[in-house]
């Protein structure tokens, strides 16, 4: 499993989630190197914000980085951001 600290993170779980960055979502449509990268950036944003949101409902350090990491990879596996479009609002 990738350490949290390896990939942005760290223990503090009160991040927030940011303003969404939409030319990077729209970008990380696709299999091209560039919508690798944009992927990259966008987990990489994202990840502490979503990791504190589970520590606050209760899950242990551990628990969160693994449901943490299980959001991600169910996200790739269906493909969820081919579908999302800026009209419809927050990537929240």
């Amino acid at each position: 499993m990738t350490s949290l600290t390896a990939i942005g993170g760290n223990t503090h779980h009160g991040a927030a989630f940011t303003t969404t960055h939409w030319s990077v979502v729209l970008e990380a449509q696709g299999p091209t190197p560039a919508a690798q990268a944009a992927l990259e950036k966008l987990c990489r944003t994202y990840w502490r914000p979503i990791y504190g949101f589970v520590r606050r409902q209760g899950s242990s350090p551990e628990e969160a980085e693994d449901l943490t990491q299980g959001f991600f990879a169910l996200l790739l596996e269906r493909r969820d951001l081919d579908a999302v479009r800026k009209e419809k609002g927050r990537l929240r």
